[in-house]
């Protein structure tokens, strides 16, 4: 087979993969994901950065916040740096995405929640 056609047909093939994901994403919805009732939190935990680790803490203790509501708590990382690592963390299931008068809302995954309220070594924060 010519290696050019194999090229263009792989080309074709991830092109249509990430313009169905960037569609689903633009109407507010995550791409559908298999909940795995068996995933290892812990282990999916160590492979955050600590940017992403600072938000999901964050998530941890509100539970959920608006967009705004995470601007405004790291107002020090630029909106799209924000947005980006705020999605990273919703692909890995750990914070759900969703829309909340008008605006994009984040919410910690009930099971994920449940994982960390139920082991006494995590201290999570007050408020």
């Amino acid at each position: 087979m010519n290696m050019a056609l194999v090229a263009g047909i792989a080309g074709f093939v991830i092109g249509l993969v990430v313009g169905l994901v960037v569609a689903r994403l633009r109407k507010g919805k995550a791409p559908a994901a298999t909940v795995d009732s068996g995933k290892d939190w812990w282990e999916s935990r160590k492979s955050l950065t600590g940017t992403q680790l600072q938000i999901l803490q964050f998530m941890e203790g509100r539970k959920e916040a608006t967009i705004g509501d995470c601007q405004e708590r790291f107002s020090f990382i630029p909106d799209r740096e924000l947005y980006y690592r705020l999605e990273q963390i919703v692909l890995m299931g750990f914070v759900l995405r969703d829309r909340k008068d008008g605006e994009v809302a984040y919410k910690l995954n009930a099971e994920y929640s449940g994982t960390v309220e139920d082991d006494k070594t995590v201290m999570l924060p007050n408020g």
